[in-house]
């Protein structure tokens, strides 16, 4: 959690409140208006708008423009800024505390019936492009390899540029899209979302970000804890939830899905002095 305000003494309980969500969802409170902030405390727009000169600044406008200064630190420095509160003997024990305040704070905000809903998009689609760009490839690896033995179609999209113009050249409405979209709103995935929209292709989205589930065309979407600004971000959250929804696709295609693998354990044992396992 960010320490944006050192002195809280002379703050009312209200002014407390409006403190304490912004440390906590510091990115998120980048895109709001005062009137969002006050309609998500519950409080009047008048309050939020008292608050900056409390705690010297004359406007939201000019304390978004601190926080952001704030936040435009490098990955080094996110990692230094998690490693400063830790030392080899402690590490385990708060690395594992972290996790599960993320995977509470993730399964407050997923539903069961979501999870189901976006399987049953997958396991329906002719195939599934799947946008991982950065440090979410290795999820979107994962997906590609576990959903190809259920004899789904999976097709990994160009992490940049026009190079992933030529995936989605071929999208149609039968298809569905993943994406994957942690810390900000790529160019890339707000073409690929409005190129899912004009063909009536499914989208959905997985994202470390409350508010960058709002106002998409994604039909379903889930938001992942992974750390507050300025921290090292988990990829655990978001690794469990892509474990979700692949056994949730192998539960709806059961019997297809374990016929798929026997058949694989068949063809390893055919050919297993040809291509032995371990070797490439």
């Amino acid at each position: 959690m960010i320490n944006l305000f050192p002195d809280k003494s002379a703050l009312s309980p209200s002014q407390l409140k409006i403190a304490d969500f912004i440390e906590r969802y510091p990115e998120e409170m980048l895109f709001m208006t005062e009137q969002e902030i006050a309609d998500r405390l519950g409080m009047s727009i008048a309050t939020v708008s008292r608050f900056w000169r409390v705690v010297g600044y004359d406007n939201a406008k000019a304390f978004k423009l601190k926080l952001r200064n704030a936040s435009d630190i490098t990955p080094a420095l996110k990692l230094e800024n998690t490693m400063s509160r830790m030392d080899a003997s402690s590490l385990p024990l708060v690395m594992l505390e972290q996790v599960m305040e993320h995977l509470q704070t993730t399964a407050e905000k997923t539903r069961p019936d979501e999870v189901e809903q976006a399987a049953g998009i997958i396991a329906g689609a002719r195939r599934l492009y799947v946008y991982a760009p950065g440090p979410s490839l290795s999820l979107g690896d994962l997906i590609a390899y576990r959903l190809s033995r259920f004899g789904i179609s999976v097709r990994m999209m160009a992490g940049s540029g026009h190079e992933l113009l030529e995936s989605l050249v071929n999208l149609e409405k039968r298809d569905a899209v993943l994406v994957f979209s942690f810390t900000r709103m790529l160019p890339e995935t707000e073409v690929i979302l409005d190129c899912a929209s004009r063909v009536g292709c499914p989208a959905l989205m997985i994202t470390d970000r409350e508010d960058l589930r709002y106002g998409t065309s994604a039909e379903v979407s889930f938001c992942v804890s992974r750390g507050d600004m300025g921290e090292f971000h988990s990829m655990v959250t978001p690794l469990l939830l892509v474990e979700q929804l692949i056994l949730s696709i192998g539960l709806m295609s059961r019997e297809e899905v374990l016929n798929k693998l026997d058949y694989l354990g068949e063809l390893r044992a055919r050919y297993a002095d040809k291509l032995p396992r371990g070797k490439v």
